[in-house]
């Protein structure tokens, strides 16, 4: 079946800070542009925590070792694994300084919590990385790229504007709104991730999946950052889905800035649909729709190696379009 690996970058709302962490910056720490993306989030507080909740089997969480990192101890669901030590009298950057495998395919909680104490209490975030297997034996993902203007996307009323700032959007496109109002995404596939703006104008919003459990996310961080992940879900099943996003500003000048979908399919659910759908036209025609790719199914172990080998290569943000969608990019193999 499709092993589908997914990473975020420590910006994204969809890992959970409590008070106690702070954003690194180059003020502070002049190593800034070794972590991936030239971002990191740092904690020295006995008992902060992160909380990252995924669906999958697998999960690596990125950090660095330093001289100055302590003890760690991490959470998954129920069970407690560690403490673990982040002390290297050498800095080590893009360092898994957490994995475990071998998880039921489902969802689970991971809750990071710092036990340093003394010279050595520190402890990072840099990227989390993590594997989930999508349908059955055979199955192959095919992933399309769905850019704001799109009319899958539909935005309420005149709520919604091109941004200031759009040309450091993904094909020079954005959707902006300080208003509380909602944008809904309507797809027909199996998994789907939104990306947008992160910033210190950008707030809370909600995300809803089928009218189901209301998600809660905050945005605000101390520098802009664009192609972050706004929402992720997969293996939800076939047919029509919904996924409705909605700015939810607690004070007054905080916006919501949508950018694009990545959204993948089941190649068995798209051939039982192909004389309904718009992906009978991209598929007879075998000319994939703009932004559309097909899943690369490959052995497990060389997409690892080209996805790790990406993280060196490709550490610090670059705002153009073609970077994001490599730096974001969802990889595939057959198990």
């Amino acid at each position: 079946m499709p092993l589908v690996t997914n990473l975020i970058d420590d910006k994204s709302p969809l890992i959970k800070y409590d008070s106690t962490w702070l954003p690194g910056t180059s003020a502070d720490d002049q190593s800034e542009d070794q972590y991936y993306h030239g971002t990191f989030t740092t904690n020295n507080v006995t008992n902060g925590q992160a909380t990252f909740t995924f669906n999958g089997t697998t999960i690596w969480w990125y950090s660095a070792l330093r001289n100055n990192h302590g003890t760690f101890v991490v959470q998954i669901d129920d069970e407690t694994y560690g403490p673990y030590d982040g002390y290297s009298a050498v800095d080590q950057f893009l360092v898994p300084i957490f994995n475990i495998s071998g998880l039921n395919q489902g969802a689970h909680q991971l809750t990071l919590t710092n036990t340093g104490s003394g010279t050595t209490l520190y402890v990072g975030a840099d990227l989390i990385v993590w594997q989930s297997n999508v349908g059955n034996d055979d199955d192959q993902l095919i992933t399309e790229t769905i850019d704001d203007p799109d009319p899958r996307f539909q935005y309420q009323g005149s709520l919604w504007s091109s941004p200031s700032d759009v040309n450091v959007y993904s094909n020079g496109t954005g959707h902006y709104t300080e208003e509380q109002t909602s944008a809904t995404l309507t797809f027909t596939v199996q998994m789907v991730t939104l990306f947008g703006k992160t910033g210190p104008s950008n707030g809370p919003y909600t995300v809803q999946l089928d009218g189901g459990q209301t998600n809660t996310y905050n945005a605000t961080i101390n520098l802009p950052y664009y192609g972050i992940t706004l929402f992720h879900a997969d293996n939800f099943g076939s047919g029509q889905h919904q996924l409705t996003i909605t700015n939810t500003p607690s004070v007054s000048g905080q916006g919501l800035g949508i950018d694009y979908a990545i959204v993948s399919s089941l190649l068995r659910y798209i051939t039982t649909t192909t004389s309904s759908s718009s992906y009978s036209q991209s598929t007879n025609s075998k000319q994939l729709s703009t932004g559309a790719i097909v899943g690369i199914a490959i052995p497990a172990a060389t997409a690892a190696l080209s996805f790790f080998l990406a993280f060196y290569f490709y550490r610090k943000w670059k705002a153009t379009e073609a970077t994001r969608n490599q730096l974001h990019s969802i990889y595939t193999s057959r198990r």
